[in-house]
């Protein structure tokens, strides 16, 4: 029952329902007035009762299923299309850290209000004693006019860090605050006034207050480390990001050309080499073709990584950005290594699990696989990725009913996904998988039809697109599709979703190829 209650405030239920009731006795009380003296028949009073009455249920209704939003009326999100939830370490404050808002005159500068965001994010993320929203889940918000109380409800935290950036050539105002959701009471705010060369130290003040205002000691190595007194190499790495976070092959390589001219501007800048070899590395094994083009991106990404590394062996960045090269290249037994090292010097990388993840996948260690698929998912649980790619690993380790509820909860995550980013085609074909899986047959073949109309050469979507095909039965359109990839070796030998293929004379033709 108290369940059913919490849905009801959740879905702003009650709130509608009693401003129905005072605003429909206004109208009665207004009616009972003015209707005598305006000459209308007495059964008008009678029927403006009656439409007052019949109208409370269906206001009800509508309240319980959608939601008035700065966008529109949007349908309200189910609970069931949410990622379960896991252990909210409630015994700890806990915060989200949402989009500041870009304040500046020509509302040109998103990116960098965008990066001072995630620059808090992962200082706070790191400090330890609290527990703090992903990014992902955080930026879902941006820009989004949402009551603070019901973000916090959404995103399972107890405070709200906000704020906005004001930048007009190299002054800065930056304001921040400090919410308690459920009071609405602020329990930090400042504005900072300064030169955008004190970028870094205000980047530090404000991760400090807002440690000391949750009674939590910011140690001194959680603060950004490895980073550059160069305000431009900062800058293009803040672009960088931006632009690698927008995804596809054209961002990305926007993102590589970001982070090479921060390099340039500061050779020492360990971070942005790190970003480097990371985005070479995701070109090379999503949008690269083979052959030499590849190789020579590859070699790139291993050559930055390894500069991050001489310059920050203890970062983090370092260690995933290594281990991204090297499963670019195919080398999952050595890549492991970094990311379990990656981890244990941040334990909320979210990118770094789910790598490490994969490469488990890769070597047929299927168990190992689920538990850091689902620690990613700790670490983001909007993350569609893993919990899509969970059901194929529940399937391969003979759990049906996990598989069965990892594509259920998938396919809502691969839906709430793609109605921000509807063009997103890797969502879309893993989608279609997902969609299939729990029976959701039109909008599975919706989702491949449109995945494949947004990029019909990408291998990754071909290679997805036909493990769809396959849970379709159609196995010999999956072996047309399959047979136009040149994917990992490794993943192609335990990926259960091409089992059905396994015994057939082209499939085993197909990887012969790779031999």
């Amino acid at each position: 029952m108290s369940n059913f209650i919490d849905e009801l405030k959740r879905r702003k239920v009650i709130r509608v329902v009693l401003a129905y009731v005072v605003v429909g006795w206004l109208l009665m009380q207004i009616a009972e007035t003015t209707f005598e003296p305006m000459g209308l028949p007495p059964w008008a009073l009678t029927l403006v009762i009656v439409l007052v009455i019949l109208g409370l249920p269906l206001a009800a209704i509508l309240a319980w299923g959608f939601d008035i939003t700065s966008s529109g009326i949007e349908k309200t999100d189910s609970v069931t299309a949410e990622a379960p939830k896991r252990d909210s370490g409630s015994h700890i404050p806990s915060v989200a850290v949402l989009p500041f808002a870009d304040m500046s005159p020509e509302h040109d500068n998103e990116y960098f209000a965008d990066g001072l965001t995630e620059e808090l994010l992962n200082v706070l993320s790191k400090a330890g004693g609290m527990r703090v929203s992903s990014r992902t889940s955080s930026f879902a918000f941006k820009g989004q006019n949402t009551n603070l109380k019901s973000v916090a409800e959404q995103l399972n935290v107890a405070h709200i860090v906000e704020g906005s950036v004001r930048k007009a050539g190299k002054l800065l105002r930056i304001t921040g605050q400090l919410i308690e959701a459920s009071t609405d009471s602020h329990l930090w705010s400042e504005t900072y006034d300064r030169e955008l060369d004190d970028i870094f130290a205000i980047q530090d003040e404000i991760a400090t207050q807002i440690a000391r205002a949750l009674q939590v000691q910011l140690a001194p190595e959680a603060l950004p480390e490895a980073t550059t007194e160069n305000v431009r190499a900062y800058d293009h790495f803040l672009r960088g990001r931006n632009f690698f976070h927008m995804f596809g092959p054209g961002n990305i390589s926007r993102a590589i050309e970001m982070y090479e001219k921060a390099v340039l501007a500061d050779p020492a800048f360990a971070r942005a080499w790190a970003s480097l070899a990371v985005s070479k590395a995701t070109f090379a094994m999503l949008f690269a073709v083979e052959g030499e083009h590849r190789a020579a991106v590859i070699d790139d990404a291993r050559a930055a990584a390894a500069r991050s590394t001489e310059l920050a062996p203890d970062l983090a960045d370092s260690h995933l950005a290594t281990g991204m090269a090297l499963m670019a290249d195919g080398k999952p037994e050595e890549a492991e290594v970094e990311f379990k090292k990656a981890v244990e010097l941040d334990p909320q990388m979210h990118e770094a699990f789910y790598q490490y993840a994969r490469a488990e996948y890769m070597q047929g260690r299927m168990d190992k696989s689920a538990e850091l698929f689902e620690r990613a998912l700790e670490a983001d649980p909007t993350d569609y990725r893993s919990q899509v790619l969970l059901t194929a690993v529940y399937q391969s380790l003979g759990q049906p009913d996990k598989a069965a509820e990892a594509a259920r909860l998938g396919a809502a995550l691969v839906e709430k996904h793609l109605r921000k980013f509807p063009d997103d085609r890797r969502a879309l074909a893993l989608g279609a998988g997902a969609m299939q899986d729990i029976g959701e047959t039109e909008k599975a073949e919706l989702y491949a039809e449109r995945a494949l109309a947004i990029d019909p050469d990408d291998e990754n979507t071909i290679y997805n697109i036909a493990c769809y095909l396959i849970r379709t039965g159609d196995l010999e359109k999956a072996m047309d599709l399959l047979e136009k990839c040149s994917h990992s070796a490794k993943w192609i030998e335990n990926d259960s979703d091409l089992d059905p293929l396994r015994d057939l004379p082209r499939f085993k033709a197909y990887v012969k190829t790779f031999k």
